[in-house]
């Protein structure tokens, strides 16, 4: 009938809780372009700010935890993100102050990437914040995508092979959270991921690439998982979808700066 209004469909929304990254190579900088590129719009809680680049970080200040919580309580009392995902939270306050914000406002497709352990094994909050995560972030969570060295510091044990690698997706997943993804172990020349959905697993393979130089692919990697979970992949595919991504970003990352170059998750557009 002529003059009846069209009903839309909203665009798909995906939001990342995280820190700033100065340099634009990790944190909500990277996660955004991440969701720009798969197509969704992207929303952001920031809950620190880094002066970086890509030589090295030269300062950092935590959000304080009332504008965190506002932040969050903006965006989900208006653009309703079908999917979520958490990054670098920095402090013991603003781990609770998300996890609060969570329990009273559930997101179903929430994606937690630990950022607790470099890729290299470096520690990137102190043990105490370390234990906060697994106990108040994982439960409930759709899907937790820690590196090899957060595995083992999550389930307290070491992850040194494919074998201790589903041992340990089997100790994380008894922290209350629906899925495992222990993410880019290399024993050879293949990179492999391992994902547990609490009955079996499946293992994500690519050529091994040397990502020892370039910044920010964990961050991207879950951004483009929450992107397509957002999309109404299922987890699995997401997953596939997302690691053949993550090898195309680091394969074009950008020569920038003179350190560490960022992934590039614009690859489909420029390189």
């Amino acid at each position: 009938m002529t003059g009846e209004k069209k009903e839309e469909t909203p665009h798909p929304v995906a939001l990342t809780i995280a820190g700033s990254d100065s340099g634009g190579g990790a944190g909500i900088q990277a996660d955004l372009k991440a969701f720009a590129a798969c197509g969704v719009h992207g929303a952001s809680v920031l809950t620190l700010v880094t002066a970086q680049n890509t030589q090295g970080v030269s300062g950092l200040e935590m959000l304080p935890e009332h504008l965190v919580r506002a932040q969050f309580e903006a965006v989900m009392g208006d653009l309703r993100p079908a999917a979520a995902k958490t990054g670098a939270l920095g402090s013991e306050a603003v781990i609770g102050t998300v996890a609060e914000a969570l329990s009273e406002r559930p997101i179903d497709k929430l994606v937690v990437d630990p950022v607790i352990v470099s890729k290299h094994g470096d520690p990137l909050m102190p043990e105490r914040a370390q234990r906060m995560i697994r106990d108040r972030m994982l439960e409930g969570a759709m899907l937790v995508t820690p590196n090899r060295h957060e595995a083992e510091a999550l389930c307290g044990r070491e992850v040194g092979n494919v074998a201790s690698m589903k041992e340990a997706a089997k100790r994380i997943y008894d922290f209350g959270v629906q899925h495992v993804l222990i993410k880019g172990a290399h024993f050879d020349k293949i990179v492999r991921d391992i994902f547990f959905d609490g009955t079996g697993f499946i293992e994500f393979g690519a050529d091994r690439i040397d990502s020892s130089r370039v910044h920010g692919s964990g961050c991207v990697y879950s951004a483009v998982i929450t992107a397509r979970l957002a999309l109404e992949d299922e987890l699995p595919e997401a997953i596939g979808f997302a690691r053949d991504f993550i090898s195309k970003a680091i394969e074009n990352a950008p020569l920038v700066g003179r350190g560490i170059a960022p992934v590039n998750p614009m690859h489909e557009y420029w390189t």
